[in-house]
């Protein structure tokens, strides 16, 4: 019996079903701005950036490499973000945020504090998850 409590009550298994149900309810919302999920989180991490690199930007989002490239490169070529080569090491590209990727991350950001509002209005759940940090 307590099995079957324990495995109902797993804090990983209420935090995965939570996090694609939250998914689920915004990735509409994103798509009226032409933005996936991870393009999303690539805009949030560049908004607060001076322009960073791949490697930077996978830490920022936990987006997978190969994923972080396909986002990148869409990203790109809708001009919502542009790339430079590093002025300091010419081996490095950096991804910086264009005006159009501003525009549609703070039309984008609108919708989703609307939801967030919805979903946490004491912020209670926010200051709970802040603390927990990815490996």
């Amino acid at each position: 019996m307590r099995q079957a409590q324990a495995a109902e009550a797993s804090l990983v298994r209420a935090l995965t079903r939570t996090a694609r149900a939250v998914t689920l309810r915004i990735e509409p919302l994103l798509k009226t701005e032409g933005l996936t999920l991870d393009g999303w989180l690539v805009l949030d991490a560049l908004v607060a950036g001076d322009g960073l690199t791949m490697t930077e930007l996978a830490g920022r989002t936990l987006v997978t490499g190969p994923t972080l490239t396909r986002v990148v490169d869409r990203l790109v070529t809708t001009a919502a973000a542009y790339r430079e080569v590093d002025a300091e090491d010419r081996r490095r590209v950096r991804v910086y945020l264009a005006p159009r990727g501003r525009s549609a991350y703070q039309r984008a950001s609108a919708k989703l504090a609307e939801v967030e509002e919805e979903l946490d209005p004491d912020g209670e759940v926010l200051a709970k998850l802040s603390g927990i940090e990815a490996d």
